[in-house]
């Protein structure tokens, strides 16, 4: 008769479980409009940017508590890419989300 699995082999199993759940989120994330310079999401304005990003649900709790934490801007042919670093308020995990605001919008 096998012996029932150890407790710290257990939750050393669920561990290692839970952070491949999370790489695959972040994974598919980056795949999402605004998940990378590749797919920026397009704004007409700069001064919307910071509004949309709130919005945007956590990807590891779904809350829409997101916090500003920083801001860099890169000035490119098709207008200005802007890369916000964002952290979920309820769970701390942190993303970048990635805005295109259009040549010519103020």
């Amino acid at each position: 008769m096998p012996r029932p699995p150890r407790p710290r082999r257990q939750q050393r199993e669920q561990q290692r479980a839970l952070r491949k759940s999370v790489r695959q989120l972040e994974r598919l994330a980056a795949e999402l409009p605004g998940g990378s310079p590749e797919r920026p999401i397009d704004v007409a304005s700069a001064s919307v940017v910071e509004t949309k990003a709130r919005a945007i649900p956590c990807i590891q709790c779904e809350a829409i508590e997101m916090e500003l934490r920083g801001d860099h801007a890169t000035s490119t042919a098709r207008g200005v890419l802007r890369e916000l670093e964002m952290i979920c308020r309820q769970c701390h995990a942190g993303r970048a989300l990635w805005f295109r605001v259009a040549v010519g919008a103020n």
